[in-house]
Order: structure tokens, then sequence, then C-alpha cells
């Protein structure tokens, strides 16, 4: 017997910017939110992960005993745990994905991507939208699921 979802996944969206001025043009918010939109009117429930919403991520999720990461932390851990997958978002910085977007990735263990598709959207003002950061990121999802 095949079983046919009735409803979609369940998506986390690890956005990777925290500019909030230009130059160059803040194009964050509406990839972000045409993404997000994008999903949502598939029948996808998205939940957005925004590394501006932390402060500064010193320890990793998984190097506090359990339950005793800090809150946001914890939080964050539990919507990736329960996710079926997961979208970066992420611009181009010198032919790389984001240091944010990065510093949230390597702050969960591989174990909570493990076994998960992923999909990598990226842009950039530049000439070639971000593909250079694409190909950067690939690696470190690879290793994470």
């Amino acid at each position: 017997t095949t079983k046919t979802s009735t409803h979609g996944l369940n998506i986390a969206l690890l956005t990777g910017s925290t500019r909030t001025s230009s130059p160059p043009t803040v194009l964050h918010p509406r990839v972000n939110t045409y993404i997000q939109t994008s999903l949502q009117q598939r029948g996808h429930v998205v939940t957005r992960i925004d590394p501006i919403d932390f402060v500064l991520l010193e320890k990793p999720h998984f190097a506090y005993p359990p339950g005793k990461a800090p809150l946001k932390l914890q939080e964050v851990h539990e919507i990736l745990k329960e996710a079926d997958g997961y979208v970066c978002v992420t611009p181009e910085y010198n032919h790389s994905p984001s240091p944010a977007l990065l510093n949230t990735l390597n702050h969960f263990g591989s174990s909570t991507f493990s076994f998960k598709p992923s999909a990598i959207v990226t842009y950039s003002a530049g000439q070639w939208g971000g593909t250079r950061a694409a190909v950067a990121l690939r690696t470190t999802l690879s290793e994470l699921g």
C-alpha cells in the first residue's frame, strides 16, 4: 500500500543575512518572503530561522548537557529536529555563503539534519546570482545530512 500525505512537509527555512542597510541593496527580505510564500502556497508548513534573532553563538547546542542549552538555541534545535527538510537561503559574500548562516548551521550536530532533504537558494547583486555561494554551501550541507 502506498501512503499518501494529505498535508505538506514541515520545512525549516534558514535565512542567511543579518544586514539591515545598504550598499549593496538589501535583498534578503524579498528573497526570504518569496521562498516562504512559495512553499506555503504549495501546502508546506514553514518555520523561519533567522540568525538576527540570536545573540552571538558561543557554544554549539550539542556541547550543552541535555536541557541546559540557552532557550533560543533549544527552540531552534526543536524546529530543526522536527523538520522534514530544510531550505537555506543565503546571499553571496566574497564568493561564499553568509557567515551568519554558516554560524547557525555549525551550532547543531549533524544528527539534527541527518537523512533530511535540503535545498539551497542563493542571491547576489552580481552577475553570478550567488552560484559560488551555493557551490560552497553544498559541501557543508552534505556533511550535515
